[in-house]
């Protein structure tokens, strides 16, 4: 019987799927087996984890029923005592499992840890400096236990960081599939009602920022269902049951509606969505192709936009140098 049991759902991530699998079966901790669900792809996945030898792997082809289908697929096949999920398209270091197994192992008051997360481009370029949580949320404490309030604005617990001990796995059911997306936001909270669950000080997992992930598919009902775990908390705090506890389906409310866009005069339009975190992030990670791509991007849209050159060329001098010269044209100025 294996410690741990490591959970990966796999949907058309052949592209990234090799890295993920490989930073795994070269764990330095090696009493783990890999449970690879296989959520109805349709490109080479299945051909891909078949190229693996290794008797720790075991593998299982579904339909697609989305992420939390996966995941309690792969929780019903699990046998170790502690539970892993990792995403097919992200890396993790070789010590990482290592770690935690060691921190549960000490600290068994602890239903859970997990880890912080760096950036990674998707050329698999690391960005350390663009971390989740910050630095500062540590305070150089070794872990900090998870509260309510550091739900705020982000969850300080990365879904595929953590290793977990199967029976609160158990005890909770597992994930609720009534939530498409946030489940893992969802269950977090559910588990931090009655038990203690730790974040690492410690970077070694990194996600990658892929065009393809759940998030951007999902869009404006992130969202929703984030507000909906939340709500659920509240009320379990007041009342002990939440609506999925009484029985009350979910309704999800009418998508809202699309607006129109204003049609701009070309060249005016300010790629924010690109400039104010990717682009930042490439030039971090020396993704120097990804950030050119950005730049092209951006540029086309809003080259007649100042913003878009400031947004481009701050990032690449620093703020100290454009303020000192910013200062020098104006003592420039008043001295004329």
């Amino acid at each position: 019987m294996p410690l741990v049991s490591v959970v990966m759902p796999v949907y058309n991530a052949s592209v990234f799927l090799r890295a993920a699998i490989e930073s795994i079966i070269n764990q330095s901790f090696k009493d783990f087996e890999l449970i690879l669900i296989n959520d109805g792809s349709t490109d080479d996945s299945e051909i891909i984890i078949r190229s693996y030898n290794d008797v720790r792997i075991r593998y299982k082809f579904q339909q697609n029923g989305g992420v939390a289908n996966a995941l309690n697929t792969g929780l019903r096949m699990a046998a170790g005592k502690y539970i892993w999920r990792h995403d097919a398209d992200d890396t993790s270091l070789p010590d990482k499992l290592k770690q935690q197994v060691e921190f549960l192992e000490k600290n068994p008051v602890y239903a859970l840890c997990a880890t912080q997360i760096a950036f990674m481009t998707e050329r698999g370029k690391i960005a350390l400096n663009f971390r989740q949580p910050k630095d500062h949320y540590f305070d150089d404490a070794p872990f900090i236990e998870v509260k309510r309030e550091h739900f705020n604005p982000y969850s300080p617990i990365t879904h595929a960081t953590v290793l977990i001990k199967r029976d609160i796995i158990e005890e909770f059911r597992g994930f609720r599939t009534e939530f498409l997306t946030a489940e893992d936001v969802d269950l977090w909270l559910r588990i931090i009602q009655k038990h203690k669950a730790a974040v690492l000080n410690s970077c070694n997992y990194f996600v990658r920022l892929n065009k393809a992930s759940a998030t951007k598919r999902h869009g404006w009902k992130n969202e929703f269902y984030r507000n909906l775990a939340f709500k659920f908390y509240d009320q379990r705090e007041r009342t002990g049951k939440d609506d999925l506890e009484r029985g009350i389906p979910v309704v999800l409310p009418k998508p809202p509606a699309s607006i129109t866009p204003v049609e701009e005069e070309r060249g005016k339009r300010f790629r924010g969505d690109l400039l104010h975190f990717h682009y930042p992030l490439n030039l971090n990670a020396k993704d120097y192709k990804g950030a050119a791509e950005i730049i092209k991007y951006a540029v086309a849209d809003g080259w007649k936009v100042s913003a878009t050159w400031k947004a481009i060329i701050i990032p690449v001098l620093g703020r100290p140098l454009v303020k000192a010269v910013v200062k020098t044209k104006k003592l420039l100025s008043i001295s004329n």
